[in-house]
């Protein structure tokens, strides 16, 4: 077949399907538009017969009463008018046959139009009498709908035909061949290297489509290699060889970032394994058994902790783990570690060198705001806790749940509901700095601090918890959205993006998604300068609603990043799946690349991959001029913290 008559019969299927839908969308909607009137109509009905009925019932005429419901009724708008009483029992009932004249019945099958009764109340005085229901006649408006679905149809089917000899004669001017070349070469730009599966019969077409797959098969490839490259980085510096959980290095580095980060959690827990007399198994049983050892209790919590919503998984040292969870209650924290002490000594009661050592089970509770150094100090001593208590000890640490003040958890709702309500919000910006010799500032990030009755500003790390644990971030993240929209449309710079952070409630709150997209549309030209940020840890917790995000901003030609970016295994994946405009590194990843060299090689491959995939890579919490200079050694874009400037 010609290319002319493929492209054709393609055209014309899909401009059909087209009018169809619109046909359809066009019947649905006056359908809903007759349903509404019908239920106004007999809501209005009932609403003025309630009235009289009242003054004929208060006076027990019952004769009035029919009188004038038959006065309504007769006029044949209604299919049914019932006046019941106190007791439900009808006092006076009317009916009218359902009879619809002049439209087929297979139309109104398939299009059948709802009839919602309308009902009021009747009294007398203060006296309730009963009530009266009132439905509709759908005669008229199935006689509406089936004359609007003829006429449309008419113009549709006189609009096909004008559009399909239009298009004949455009096929003799203008040849538009292959979409899947012109869809292969937007998933190129966008960094997705697929391959073109039909081969086109036009020759002179085909030779484009060779050279276009082996160009994305190349590329893909490159691309690939330097993921493959900077992910065996990532393990190096922050896996475990042996098991594939985090090291110590990724303990310390995803910990901090999950009390410092965007995830607002009230109640976290370590849980800890640790193995004793390990060193002497070894000798007596060889460094293979000692492995199997460690491998079945990595097994089993793998298996018990694979579908909870928070959890860092490591190897602590050489014969300890550490179990990190958070977004939990204590009760659940306490029936999983016993879960997992019995299911890891049931998977090793068999083995026979395993019963020569102990092992010790434990768990200690933190909150969000307990520094890296307290957290691991509980986690210690439940392990010792533990081991005094018995061979195979087991103990878990009381909670020690304290709120960021004195408030209490309804003292914090109460006062960011009223911050809410009387607005007491203030704004803080911080600039972001390319690292090149022109210190130029490309973005402000926008930070919202809460004022308390006194006046004084409260640190997003003391309320924003609480608001998490009320379920109150869509609310606040609208009254932060509120101010840096004001701030962007009248104050900032013409030629800067300002940047401001969504919480995972939010991005899975289809309400507050739905004003977003209201707010970004009446921003018009200004949505173009916003950048919307979503923490690495949110976006991985629910993907669907971050490129639901993402797309969102992008339609309006705004840029969208991704913060706390590098510490979880699955970044780079995350990185391939959505391509954010920028990433924001981690700021654990700071403190590593001034101390460790694998960590500035991952760094120099983070960043490769990602100005492969044309994504602006930027630092966060830079402090000094030697990170700088590491940083532009790395060639990482800009960077952010208090060298370049505080929040204010």
């Amino acid at each position: 077949m010609r290319l002319r008559s493929q492209l054709f019969g393609v055209v014309t299927g899909l401009f059909v399907v087209l009018l169809m839908a619109v046909l359809l969308v066009s019947i649905q909607g006056t359908r809903r538009y007759l349903e509404q009137q019908l239920a106004s109509h007999a809501q209005d009905a009932a609403t003025t017969l309630s009235i009289t009925l009242g003054q004929s019932l208060g006076n027990h005429d019952k004769v009035l009463a029919e009188t004038q419901v038959l006065s309504v009724f007769d006029r044949g708008y209604f299919k049914r008018i019932a006046v019941l009483g106190m007791d439900r029992n009808p006092i006076l009932v009317r009916e009218l046959p359902e009879k619809i004249e002049g439209v087929p019945n297979w139309f109104v099958r398939m299009v059948p139009i709802a009839t919602p009764s309308g009902e009021a109340f009747v009294g007398s005085g203060w006296r309730q009498l009963g009530k009266v229901l009132v439905t509709s006649q759908p005669t008229f408006a199935y006689q509406h709908l089936w004359r609007m679905t003829v006429e449309e149809m008419a113009w549709l089917l006189v609009t096909c035909v004008v559009a399909m000899l239009l298009l004949q004669l455009g096929l003799h001017v203008v040849l538009k061949p292959l979409r899947a070349i012109e869809k292969t070469a937007n998933a190129v730009q966008a960094k997705r290297f697929e391959q073109i599966e039909v081969m086109p019969k036009a020759p002179e077409l085909a030779s484009v489509v060779r050279a276009m797959n082996q160009m994305s098969t190349r590329v893909g490839e490159m691309l690939e290699a330097e993921t493959r490259k900077a992910q065996a980085l990532q393990k190096q510096v922050y896996a475990d060889e042996l098991t594939g959980l985090a090291n110590r290095r990724g303990l310390l580095g995803r910990l901090a970032d999950l009390l410092e980060g965007e995830f607002h959690f009230s109640l976290g827990a370590v849980v800890s394994v640790e193995l004793d007399d390990m060193r002497l198994l070894t000798r007596r049983y060889g460094f293979a058994v000692g492995e199997q050892i460690m491998r079945g209790v990595v097994e089993v919590a793998q298996a018990l902790f694979a579908d909870l919503p928070v959890t860092i998984l490591t190897r602590n040292n050489e014969y300890s783990f550490c179990f990190v969870l958070a977004d939990m209650d204590s009760e659940a924290v306490r029936s999983l570690v016993q879960t997992l002490r019995t299911r890891i000594l049931t998977a090793l009661e068999g083995n026979e060198a395993a019963q020569e050592i102990g092992i010790q089970v434990s768990a200690a509770f933190f909150t969000q705001k307990d520094k890296r150094s307290d957290v691991l100090a509980k986690a210690d001593l439940a392990v010792e806790t533990a081991r005094q208590s018995a061979r195979n000890g087991f103990a878990v640490l009381e909670t020690e749940l304290e709120e960021p003040c004195t408030l209490g958890s309804f003292g914090w709702r109460t006062l960011i509901s009223t911050a809410l309500v009387e607005k007491r919000w203030r704004l803080l910006h911080q600039p972001v700095v390319q690292l090149d010799e022109t210190r130029r500032v490309v973005q402000t990030e926008c930070m919202v601090r809460l004022i308390d009755s006194e006046g004084a500003l409260l640190p997003a790390a003391n309320f924003l918890p609480m608001a998490a644990r009320h379920r109150l971030m869509p609310e606040v993240d609208r009254a932060m959205l509120g101010l840096a929209f004001e701030y962007l449309t009248n104050l900032m710079p013409g030629d800067v993006m300002m940047a401001v952070n969504l919480s995972q409630q939010s991005l899975a709150d289809r309400g507050f998604m739905a004003w977003f997209e209201l707010e970004l549309t009446k921003l018009g030209r200004h949505a173009k300068r916003l950048a919307v940020e979503v923490s690495e840890f949110g976006a991985l917790r629910d993907l669907a609603a971050t490129h639901h995000a993402e797309q969102m901003v992008h339609r309006h030609g705004g840029k969208f990043g991704i913060d706390h970016f590098g510490l979880e295994p699955r970044a780079l994946e995350l990185l391939r799946t959505l391509l954010p405009d920028y990433v924001k590194l981690s700021a654990a990843l700071m403190v590593d690349v001034e101390t460790l060299e694998p960590a500035t090689d991952m760094l120099r491959s983070f960043v490769t991959l990602a100005h492969s995939l044309d994504v602006m890579v930027i630092a966060q919490q830079v402090e000094s001029t030697l990170q700088v200079s590491s940083l532009r050694e790395a060639r990482v874009d800009a960077g952010q913290g208090y060298y370049f400037g505080a929040p204010q």
